[in-house]
C-alpha cells in the first residue's frame, strides 16, 4: 500500500518513521518548501513522546545536542517562586523531558527518514493544491514553485502539514484562518550563562505577560546554554508600530514590557541584545472538529489538532499521534477501522487537552498567584496550599497523558514482525499487514481464558469473582471458546489455577512483598482484580502486541488501578527479557511473586528449565514461585484427544506435561507444594477452599504449584 505523508516538520516525518516501524516500507513525505530547511526555534518534548522517539531508536542522536530538562520553576515578575516540580528523570519517568532545537530535531527525523526509507522517501517543493477522497480511491495534487503540477494516486493519505494544513481545508472549506486570542509573541535565542541548575525551564507571568526560558543546547567549552526565550503579552500593548522592521525594534518592544522583570539567573536585557534574530508571531490555534479521518484520508498533529503553546504540548502530542496511528495501521485488517480506533483513542484526549491549553494549562498558576497577590508575596504558602498547585499539574498531565504512572506502565506502540517482513496490502477487506504471527494462536487463546473466567465469575456459585474478565470478551474470542469447548476443552485449570494464585498472590504481597512479576500475563486481570497495596510494583511480560490489546481492552478502567503496573513485551523464549525487565524498574534484590499461568503447555522442557532456571537466578530470598502445568496423563487419556488435536490444528499444540511438577521444581532449587486438581477437590491443600467437583473433572490432569526460595 501506498502512503502518502503532507508535510515534513515534526509530525510528518515522526509519521514516516513510525509508520516504518510498524512495517510499511511504501511511504513518501510531500514538503510544500523548495528546500528541506529546518528553521524553528526551541521545542520541549515530554516523557511520553521521548519515550516514542527512543523506541525508534533515536534518543541517543537526539541528546547529542539537547538538554535534559530537570524542573519547571515559575515566578511572579519579581522572580518570586510560586511553583516548582521536577521534570523527566528526575520526577521518576523512566525517559527524559527534552528541550531542543527544533531544527535539531528535524534534521534528525529526516536523515532517518532518508536512511530507512530511501532519498526518494521526502519530495520537496510539492505543494498540495488539490485531494480527491472517495472510498476505495484518493489522490493528490501537488504543485511546484514552478507550477508544475502531479496528481499521485495513494492507497491512503496523513495531512500532517501544521496549523493551516491543506488537508484539513479540504474537508472543512468553510473554517477561515487559525482564530487568534489577542496576545502576540515574540521568540529568540541566544548563548548565555548558565541559570538556576542549568536545566531549569522557568516561566514568569502575571495575569497578562508571560515570559518563558529554557537551556536547549550546551557548550562545554565556553560554559555557556543556548537559551530559548518567549515573551508574549496582549495585542493593544503591542509597539504602538505594529509590524516592527527590524530585530532591533522587536527586542526593544520586548524589553519595553519585560524589562524590569527579574528572572533569576538571568540577564534578560543582556540575553535579549545577544538575541540576533527575533521572530513575532500572533498567538493563534484551531477549535476542536468532529471528525479528524475522511475515508482514507485522516490528520495528526497541529493539522488535527493545533493548540496555544502551553504545557510544551505541540510537537510532543504530534509525535505520540504518530505512534498511535501507526499502531492501529499494523493492528487491524482494514484503513477505515484503524483510523476509527486511532481517532476514538486521540480525539476525545486532545480535544480536552486544547481546551485546558485555552486557559493557558498548568500556567494558570501563574495568574491565580496575581490575582490573590498582586502586590506580591513573602511566602506562597500564604497564596497557595502545595496541595493545590500539586492538583493542578497533575490534573493537566493526566489531561494529556503524560501522567507518570500512565508514561512508564502502559503498553509499548513497538509493532513486532518477523525479519525481513514488510506490511501493506489493499484498503479493502485484505489484512493490512499481510503478516503471519507464529504466535497468533497462543495470543488468541489468552483471550480464550478471559471468556472462560468471566463466565465463571457470571455463575450464582461462582468460584472465581473477576469482574474485569467481561471486557476481554470480545465476539471473536467467544466464538473460539465455543469451538474449544465443543472440542472437549475444559474450564477447571483456568478457574482453579486463577483462585490458587489470587490467594497465594494476596498473601504475598499482606506479608510485605511489593514485587510481582507476570510471566506470559496474556488476559489476567490480577493488577486489577485483588486491589492490590499502592506501593506494590506490578510487572507483566508477554508477547509484543499481547499486552497493547488488553490495555486498550481495559481503558474504560484504567483509574481503578491501585497498584503501580508495568509492561513489557518480550519472546519468554529469548534471552534478552530478563535485562530488558530490569531497565523497566525490576529489582533483583527485592522478594518477588513470580506467576507463570497457561504458559506451559505451549513450551519444550529445555525452553521451559531454561525458563525457570532464570527466574531462580533474579530472585532472592523470600520470592514465591506460582506455576500450573498439564499432568503427562492429561496427554494419554483418549477423552482429550479431541481437543489436543483441535489445537495442534490452530497452531497452538500443547506438548509438556510432568508426572511431577513439586519434584520438578524441588531439583531446581525451590521449596514447592504442588497439587493436581484432584487433590484440591479432596481437601488436600489447606489454604485453599476446596473447588467444586465440576471444576476438578478426571479427565483435567493439571497441576497448580507454590514454591518458595529460602
Amino acid at each position: 500500500m501506498e502512503i502518502t505523508v503532507v508535510g515534513a516538520g515534526v509530525a510528518g516525518l515522526a509519521t514516516a518513521l513510525s509508520l516504518h516501524a510498524a512495517g510499511f516500507d511504501r511511504v513518501t513525505v510531500f514538503e510544500a518548501e523548495p528546500h528541506l530547511r529546518p528553521h524553528g526555534l526551541g521545542l520541549n518534548i515530554l516523557p511520553n513522546a521521548v519515550r516514542e522517539l527512543a523506541e525508534l531508536g533515536l534518543l541517543d542522536e537526539l541528546q547529542q545536542h539537547a538538554i535534559r530538562t530537570r524542573e519547571l520553576a515559575m515566578y511572579n515578575p519579581r522572580g518570586d517562586l510560586v511553583w516548582r516540580e521536577d521534570r523527566g528523570t528526575r520526577a521518576g519517568y523512566r525517559w527524559p523531558q527534552l528541550s531542543i532545537s527544533r531544527a535539531r530535531l528535524v534534521t534528525v527525523l529526516a536523515g532517518e527518514v532518508r536512511r530507512r526509507l530511501g532519498d526518494k522517501a521526502i519530495v520537496t517543493d510539492a505543494r498540495l493544491v488539490g485531494l480527491h477522497s472517495e472510498p476505495g480511491r484518493t489522490q493528490g495534487t501537488f504543485m511546484d514553485r514552478d507550477g508544475t503540477t502531479r496528481t499521485v494516486d495513494t492507497g491512503f493519505l496523513i495531512g500532517a502539514d501544521g496549523i493551516h494544513s491543506a488537508v484539513r481545508a479540504a474537508f472543512y472549506p468553510a473554517e477561515g484562518p487559525p482564530p487568534a486570542n489577542g496576545m502576540t509573541m515574540y521568540r529568540g535565542t541566544a548563548w548565555g550563562r548558565h541559570f538556576l541548575t542549568g536545566s531549569t525551564m522557568a516561566v514568569l507571568g502575571d495575569d497578562r505577560r508571560r515570559l518563558v526560558l529554557y537551556p536547549i543546547d550546551r557548550d562545554n567549552v565556553t560554559n555557556k546554554s543556548l537559551i530559548n526565550w518567549v515573551a508574549a503579552f496582549p495585542d493593544e500593548e503591542a509597539d504602538p508600530l505594529p509590524h516592527e522592521r527590524t530585530a532591533a525594534d522587536r527586542r526593544a518592544a520586548v524589553l519595553r514590557q519585560f524589562g524590569s522583570w527579574a528572572p533569576p539567573g538571568v540577564d534578560l536585557p543582556r540575553l535579549l541584545d545577544d538575541t540576533a534574530d527575533v521572530q513575532r508571531y500572533p498567538m493563534i490555534d484551531r477549535d476542536p472538529i468532529p471528525r479528524w479521518s475522511f475515508n482514507d484520508v485522516t490528520l495528526v498533529g497541529d493539522a488535527a489538532h493545533a493548540m496555544y503553546p502551553a504545557g510544551s504540548n505541540g510537537a510532543t502530542q504530534a509525535i505520540v499521534d504518530a505512534r498511535v496511528l501507526s499502531w492501529h495501521l499494523a493492528n487491524q485488517t482494514e484503513v477505515r477501522s484503524a483510523l476509527r480506533a486511532y481517532e476514538d483513542e486521540r480525539r476525545p484526549q486532545m480535544t480536552q487537552l486544547q481546551h485546558a491549553n485555552r486557559s493557558l494549562g498548568p500556567e494558570k498558576v501563574i495568574t491565580l498567584a496575581h490575582q490573590r497577590a498582586p502586590h506580591g508575596f513573602r511566602d506562597v504558602r500564604e497564596v497557595f496550599s502545595e496541595a493545590e498547585l500539586a492538583e493542578i499539574s497533575r490534573s493537566y498531565a493526566r489531561t494529556g497523558r503524560f501522567d507518570l504512572d500512565w508514561v512508564n506502565s502502559r503498553p509499548s506502540l513497538d509493532v513486532a514482525r518477523p525479519p525481513g517482513e514488510s506490511a501493506g496490502t489493499s484498503t479493502g477487506a485484505a489484512d493490512l499487514t499481510g503478516r503471519h504471527d507464529e504466535s497468533r494462536a497462543v495470543k488468541e487463546t489468552g483471550f480464550i481464558t478471559a471468556v472462560i473466567r468471566a463466565m465463571e465469575h457470571d455463575r450464582p456459585d461462582a468460584y472465581l469473582v473477576d469482574r474485569y474478565a467481561s471486557l476481554l470478551s470480545t465476539p471473536v474470542s467467544r466464538k473460539m471458546t465455543e469451538q474449544a469447548l465443543a472440542a472437549g476443552g475444559t474450564v477447571g485449570s483456568v478457574i482453579v489455577r486463577a483462585r490458587f494464585g489470587d490467594i497465594a498472590l494476596r498473601e504475598a504481597t499482606d506479608g510485605g512483598t511489593a514485587q510481582v512479576v507476570c510471566l506470559a500475563a496474556g488476559s489476567d486481570t490480577r493488577a486489577w482484580r485483588l486491589d492490590l497495596p499502592s506501593r506494590t510494583r506490578f510487572f507483566e511480560v508477554d508477547l509484543p502486541g499481547q499486552l497493547e490489546a488488553k490495555e486498550r481492552m481495559l481503558e474504560s478502567v484504567r483509574d481503578r488501578l491501585v497498584c503501580r503496573r508495568f509492561s513489557l513485551g518480550a519472546d519468554l523464549r529469548q534471552d534478552t527479557w530478563p535485562q530488558r525487565l530490569r531497565a523497566t524498574g525490576y529489582e533483583p534484590d527485592e522478594p518477588t511473586v513470580w506467576i507463570i499461568e497457561g504458559l506451559l503447555p505451549y513450551l519444550e522442557i529445555e525452553d521451559f528449565t531454561r525458563l525457570i532456571g532464570t527466574v531462580r537466578k533474579m530472585s532472592t530470598r523470600g520470592s514465591v514461585l506460582l506455576v500450573d502445568a498439564p499432568h503427562t496423563d492429561y496427554y494419554t487419556d483418549p477423552a482429550n484427544e479431541t481437543f489436543l488435536a483441535f489445537m495442534t490444528s490452530r497452531g497452538s499444540a500443547f506438548q509438556l506435561g510432568f508426572d511431577d511438577l513439586g519434584d520438578f521444581l524441588r531439583h531446581q532449587g525451590w521449596t514447592a507444594e504442588a497439587y493436581t486438581l484432584r487433590q484440591l477437590y479432596a481437601g488436600e491443600c489447606s489454604w485453599l477452599p476446596a473447588p467444586p467437583e465440576r471444576l476438578c473433572p478426571p479427565r483435567d490432569h493439571h497441576w497448580v504449584a507454590r514454591a518458595h526460595l529460602d
